[in-house]
């Protein structure tokens, strides 16, 4: 009866330590830089956690084209996205080009953060080039 007992007190004090773990490993990790590939293209692709853990900036280079063509020189603007508290986001990158300042795509990017990991997916909008419009998923590890 004694070997029952403390049985379920160790259990009891495990099932608390094992539910705190999988909660900490849920989000992203704060000031983490997170870098991996786009699978469409291999892209690179680069998010920054801010360092209270509250947003994220996406950094990727040009936005992956679905179609026969080449880039140009372009500018990337981009700001901060919000984290949920489930460690999701959703954020987009405009890509400007240089000489015109005019908006020639966006990227859409989406994903979710558990712990050293996040795995989500970049759709790329282009303004003139409809045909090259597309989505892949992604995955990337913290450093």
């Amino acid at each position: 009866m004694i070997k029952q007992a403390r049985r379920l007190v160790v259990l009891a004090l495990l099932v608390p330590a094992a539910a705190a773990t999988v909660a900490l490993a849920s989000g992203p990790l704060k000031g983490a830089t997170y870098t991996g590939t786009i699978v469409h293209g291999k892209a690179a692709i680069t998010l920054k956690v801010s360092k209270n853990g509250k947003s994220v900036t996406v950094n990727v280079l040009s936005a992956p084209l679905y179609c026969q063509g080449g880039g140009a020189p372009e500018r990337q603007l981009t700001k901060g996205a919000p984290i949920s508290k489930s460690g999701s986001f959703k954020g987009a990158i405009a890509y400007e080009f240089a000489p015109t300042h005019k908006i020639t795509a966006r990227l859409y990017v989406s994903g979710k953060f558990s712990g050293r990991t996040v795995k989500g997916s970049a759709r790329s909008e282009f303004t003139l080039a409809h045909g090259c419009n597309g989505s892949a998923s992604f995955t990337a590890q913290a450093k």
